[in-house]
């Protein structure tokens, strides 16, 4: 079958990484935001994920391992998304950007990750969810968007039961996840043995509130955790991003 490499009615091909990488959207689905960004370069620098077998747990249109892959120089990267049309979103992606040989993608559901992987079998797990409850926050236009961005086919007990499964001892498991659920994160991923070791808050700018938490827990590992300075996203012009993100965006 072949692909479709460029975009089609109702899409748009969006570029990062200073053209790096070359992304496929459409207009009324499913859009990324900055946070996947962070969270690839944070788990690569910050996680231990810059070798050994790595996954990425709803993948959506393929960001994640085309910044790990084209960016960080990533290789062994397998990518589970759920969403049939955002799954051929990302398999476009994967093909347009020369990574096939780098990703390898699966259609599936996290919460039965014993169907398409043997336990144990990854060094890095990493994972952007839906982190807003069915019942708070605006909705999302459309079913697309809401499973992306809502606690709708999976919650937080659900990935961490996923990560706990495919990962190795001493595995790593990375999340960005919103800073008004640490708590909640951070005892959860304990309940399953996956014990916090490197956090990092990110602020909008550096005289706000942290409005999202990027964290790196270890499977089977020590209490000890480490909290990094913080990641501030904007300087005193809030539409222009500090030297550290510009670095990682453009």
């Amino acid at each position: 079958m072949r692909l479709a490499l460029h975009p089609e009615p109702g899409e748009t091909l969006d570029s990062i990484c200073g053209g790096e990488v070359q992304v496929l959207q459409r207009r009324g689905g499913y859009r990324f935001t900055l946070d996947p960004i962070l969270l690839a370069h944070f788990a690569v620098y910050e996680g231990g994920a810059h070798r050994g077998r790595l996954m990425d747990l709803g993948t959506g249109s393929g960001i994640i391992p085309l910044v790990l892959a084209k960016r960080l120089g990533r290789k062994d990267i397998t990518a589970l998304e759920l969403q049939p049309r955002l799954y051929s979103l990302a398999e476009r992606n994967v093909y347009l950007n020369r990574c096939e040989e780098q990703v390898t993608l699966v259609q599936g559901d996290l919460r039965q990750v014993d169907q398409f992987f043997a336990a144990g079998s990854f060094s890095h797990v990493l994972c952007n969810p839906p982190y807003r409850a069915c019942t708070t926050g605006r909705s999302s236009v459309t079913m697309e968007k809401a499973i992306a961005r809502h606690e709708v086919a999976c919650a937080l007990p659900d990935v961490a039961r996923a990560a706990r499964y495919l990962l190795a001892p001493r595995g790593g498991l990375c999340m960005v996840y919103p800073a008004a659920r640490f708590a909640e994160l951070a005892g959860l991923l304990r309940e399953h043995r996956l014990e916090p070791k490197t956090a990092r808050m990110v602020h909008p700018r550096a005289d706000r509130p942290a409005k999202l938490v990027l964290l790196n827990a270890v499977k089977g590992g020590r209490a000890d955790l480490m909290v990094l300075p913080p990641l501030v996203l904007h300087a005193e012009d809030e539409h222009a991003f500090t030297e550290e993100v510009s670095a990682m965006v453009q």
